[in-house]
């Protein structure tokens, strides 16, 4: 579990999402002669707040080839709770983005509004992971978001400076 909500640039937080990317599909890496190439959408939506005097992190990941992800954490090193599960359900749908986990026993809620804003931001990275040269073009959106963390009878507003939609190409070849 995190300790402290990543400060992420769109950049990285684009690099991120390569990554990840680059780390579906490891129990069938592609022979050497045949590389693999999927298209991978979604959306990332990492946000931080304050919730009953606690620092929050949440974390919304979406993406179209495999089961999407939301993690929550509340509370400083010294006290924290929260978690994360893997979902079938999308989170955003249209411009209305609704997630929910148990932390500490109660039920804890993202849910607001986010659309697209800007232009659309190129993204190339290569790298080697697993037994896998991985090649990732694309393209990231910028969200722009108005969400709230609701848990054990408090709201706080999330400030989410990393979130965009992704459209991606993902090559694989086998390096072994």
């Amino acid at each position: 579990m995190r300790s402290t909500p990543p400060a992420l640039g769109l950049i990285t937080a684009a690099l991120a999402v390569a990554a990840t990317s680059g780390l579906v599909g490891l129990g069938s890496p592609a022979s050497a002669a045949e590389p693999t190439t999927t298209r991978e959408r979604g959306i990332v939506i990492e946000c931080t707040g304050t919730i009953k005097g606690k620092p929050v992190y949440t974390s919304l990941y979406e993406n179209d080839t495999v089961r999407n992800t939301i993690q929550i954490v509340i509370g400083d090193d010294d006290h924290q709770v929260g978690g994360g599960r893997d979902t079938d359900r999308d989170f955003r749908h249209g411009r209305k983005v609704s997630g929910a986990l148990k932390v500490a026993g109660s039920r804890a809620l993202v849910e607001g509004t986010a659309r697209k804003v800007g232009g659309r931001l190129a993204v190339h990275e290569e790298h080697d992971d697993a037994g896998q040269h991985i090649t990732i073009d694309g393209f990231h959106r910028r969200l722009a978001t108005d969400l709230t963390l609701s848990w054990k009878g408090a709201s706080a507003p999330l400030t989410c400076d990393n979130a965009f939609v992704y459209d991606l190409q993902v090559t694989k070849e086998s390096t072994v």
